[in-house]
Parts: structure tokens; sequence; C-alpha cells
């Protein structure tokens, strides 16, 4: 059976991870064997792989956290920074209390906060995508909300003629329609009247609804009498129900 050298082995490239994998490594093995952990087993492991020695000193600190400060009185103290370090190790980078920083934890577990940073992508991913499906309903059924106006707008034009067509567009004007919607069907409902076929749309090209409007009642002031009964037959029956 063939061997790899020890000097050929492969190792993590990070000596952060490397420090990381023999103090979990050395920690692990001495919980299976029931010895004592000591104070921040973890943390303590890693800095002696790390350092290269047995004795923890400031600035073997700021070379694994540089926000350790120990010319600052007002900073936490060392145990606090083992205490914290030691709990990221044991974590696995998934926990990173205070004091140490967020940079601290991402440098020595570079996978771990991609992971962080994949999830939090995709849970940004997530909330837009549903953000822009609600807003897509939304629109949908505001877009059907208004058809159905619009429906019913052209359906209650059905049953006027050019001399009650006054009501109707009084009404709907208040509806939220546009003019341009409701002129569209001013102008196909006209054609269904023997008095209004001599009509060119074309001459209300560009002019508001209120102004076709007055031209509309004002036509159909002048109508005659035999007129006005021909665009009453236009109308559609309605039907009743009678029990």
């Amino acid at each position: 059976m063939n061997t790899i050298p020890r000097h050929l082995s492969i190792v993590p490239a990070c000596p952060y991870t490397f420090a990381i994998s023999l103090a979990v490594a050395e920690v692990e093995k001495r919980l299976q064997g029931r010895a004592a952990r000591g104070a921040h087993p973890y943390a303590s492991a890693f800095m002696r792989h790390y350092c290269g020695t047995r004795t923890i000193k400031a600035d073997q600190l700021r070379r694994v956290m540089p926000e350790y400060t120990p010319g600052d009185r007002s900073a936490p103290p060392a145990r606090e920074y083992l205490a914290a370090l030691d709990t990221l190790i044991a974590s696995r980078g998934e926990r990173c209390p205070a004091p140490l920083s967020q940079d601290t934890g991402s440098r020595l577990f570079p996978l771990t906060a991609a992971r962080f940073t994949e999830r939090r992508e995709k849970r940004l991913t997530l909330r837009q995508s549903r953000a822009q499906n609600r807003e897509g309903r939304e629109r949908e059924q505001k877009r059907r909300r208004y058809q159905n106006r619009l429906a019913q707008a052209a359906l209650e034009l059905a049953f006027h003629t050019p001399q009650t067509v006054g009501g109707w567009h009084a009404h709907w004007q208040g509806q939220d329609i546009f003019d341009s919607d409701l002129l569209s069907l001013i102008l196909t409902w006209l054609k269904r009247f023997v008095s209004c076929r001599h009509i060119d749309p074309l001459e209300w090209y560009g002019e508001p609804l209120w102004r076709v409007m007055l031209d509309i009642s004002i036509m159909a002031g002048e109508l005659s009498a035999f007129s006005k009964m021909t665009d009453r037959f236009a109308l559609p029956v309605l039907l009743t129900f009678r029990p």
C-alpha cells in the first residue's frame, strides 16, 4: 500500500484554518480521553499551534484579533477575548460573540462566512421574489378590477340614448376610469344610432371628454321626435323577471 509522505500531505493553505483544525482535533481527542479541559481549551490550543508557543502574549492576541487593544483601559480584558475566541472555534465559526468583530470571525472561518453570505443572499433573493410576486398579483388584481368597472360602464351605456347619456357620464367620470377609455366606449356606442351615423369620430380627435359630451348633448337636443323614437328602438330589450 502506497502512503503519502508527511511533507507531501495535503494541509489547508490558510494558516488560521490549519491551526484551527489541529486545535479542534487536539481538544476532541482530549475530551474522548476524559482529560482535563482547562480554561478556553479551543482558544489555547489554537494560539499554541498558530503562534508556536504555550505562553499567550498581547502581541500574539493582536495578530489573531486586531480589535484587541491592551493599552486601552476601557477595553475588555484578554480573558474575554479568549472566551469569545473559544466559543468561535468550538462552534466552527457559527457563533462570533463580542468582543470579537465579525471580520475576525470571517478571517478565521472563511467558509462559514461564505455560507452565511450565501444564506443571506438567498434570503434577500427570496424576499425580493416574494415582493415582486406580491406586487405582480396586486397589479393584476388592480387591472382586473379596472376591466370589470370598464365592462360595467359599457353594459350600462348600452341602455342609454344620446338624450340620456349625460347621466351615464356624470356617474362614471368619478369612478377612476380614464377619459380615453370612456371616450372609446362612447364612440363605439354612437354607431348603433341612426341619428349619429353622420358623425365622424375624427372630428373629436384630441378633444377632452367633457367637450365631446357637450357636443352630443347639443346634437341630441336638436333631434326630431322621430329620430328620438328611432334611437330608443336601437336600445337592447331589458329583460325583467316576473314570478
